[in-house]
């Protein structure tokens, strides 16, 4: 497949993938509203929305998967930024003065359609990708397609903080918020004009399409340290910013990081498709996170800039190294089945991806360090993978 194209149906992601996370970069004015609805612990309210919106990762990457498996790659990645595009224009419009106390449950609906979306389309994009990558740009082209979830992260968290220089404080919050949304629209017209030109894949067909269970497990595991260390990076660390002495660059720093961890996820994909293979390098990174995570969450608690930055940067060098590859390691896992790639998935997100923030502003109560137990603890997962394996081979 030549270039242009996977560009394309990456750009359709990151466009994507940008109305799925604005909702963590207006996280603070959508506590705001609650509150002046009279709910008193708003921040947790809307962190658990953002938790709860999971649970239906599973059914969306089910019936999506499926979908894909029998009318084509193509048409799902369409099917799904028509969804995308109307739940975040039901969002952009949201009658909070009219819906009263029903509000939060509007949003968890809302947001629960934005995860039925995208828990297809992303598995869909990556077998896209992925099915006619050589041997030498695998861990590149799987290096665009989670970097381009990243770059949709890092748009959603720059337009905010633009908005922010631009707009005072009560104009942002009556309807400052809202402009990421309806722009996120526009975003998906674009997207759906991309994915509407790209060519057809051959698919599956109308036959029986069953699960692979012991496959879908693999890549359940698979899964854990890549959406942990994405989330606690990308959504989290506003969280994660809070209780460190950066007030200067807190504004920036989430930006900044991000788009230091997309620029390393593209060097890295680089390398190995130069001097190594994915699954090695994955594992790599993986190690690093069970290792590192616990003393560079210490050295950050310290609240000195120095290391706090060093910190920081050592954390994204095994983030990227995990993030370039995880798509790569995914597919690879479910020997190519949409539908067993998204259950596996989309099952390991419902029961992870959701709750990290939850966790993680739990654990930043007490101390850093947690936050480095917790990461690791994930990162042991892919240990039961090898014991599972070895269990089969023998």
């Amino acid at each position: 497949m030549k270039w242009r194209f996977r560009l394309g149906a990456a750009l359709g992601n990151t466009l994507e993938y940008y109305d799925v996370a604005v909702f963590a970069a207006i996280s603070m004015y959508l506590s705001a509203e609650l509150e002046r609805l009279g709910y008193s612990q708003a921040t947790e309210m809307v962190w658990g929305i953002f938790a709860l919106r999971f649970i239906i990762r599973p059914v969306g990457g089910y019936m999506i998967g499926r979908y894909a498996d029998r009318a084509g790659k193509k048409s799902a990645l369409i099917l799904t930024s028509f969804i995308t595009g109307t739940a975040t224009l039901c969002m952009a419009l949201l009658p909070i003065e009219l819906l009263g106390a029903y509000t939060p449950m509007a949003i968890l609906v809302l947001q629960m359609a934005l995860s039925f979306s995208f828990a297809g389309e992303f598995p869909s994009l990556v077998t896209y990708l992925l099915n006619s990558a050589k041997d030498n740009e695998r861990s590149l082209v799987s290096a665009l397609a989670s970097a381009s979830s990243i770059f949709g992260v890092i748009i959603s968290l720059g337009l905010v903080f633009a908005l922010e220089r631009i707009l005072d404080p009560k104009t942002m919050q009556s309807i400052g918020w809202r402009i990421p949304l309806l722009l996120g629209v526009v975003n998906i017209l674009i997207s759906f004009w991309f994915r509407a030109k790209l060519p057809n894949q051959p698919h599956i067909g109308k036959q029986k399409i069953s699960i692979n269970w012991s496959q879908a497990l693999n890549v359940f595991l698979l899964t854990i340290p890549g959406t942990v260390i994405f989330y606690s990076q990308n959504i989290s660390l506003s969280l994660i910013l809070e209780h460190l002495e950066v007030t200067e660059f807190k504004s920036i720093y989430g930006v900044i990081s991000s788009s230091l961890l997309l620029i390393m996820m593209i060097l890295f994909g680089y390398l190995t498709d130069k001097y190594s293979m994915p699954s090695r390098v994955f594992n790599l990174g993986v190690m690093g996170m069970v290792i590192l995570s616990v003393p560079l969450y210490f050295m950050m608690s310290h609240n000195r800039i120095e290391l706090i930055i060093i910190s920081q940067l050592i954390i994204t060098v095994y983030s990227a190294m995990i993030l370039c590859n995880s798509a790569y390691v995914f597919f690879d896992g479910a020997r190519e089945n949409i539908t067993t790639l998204s259950v596996g998935f989309n099952f390991s997100c419902a029961l992870l991806a959701g709750v990290t923030p939850l966790f993680i502003n739990y654990l930043v109560g007490f101390h850093l360090l947690y936050i480095g137990v917790f990461l690791s603890l994930c990162g042991v997962s892919l240990s039961f993978r090898y014991y599972i394996l070895n269990i089969k081979s023998n």
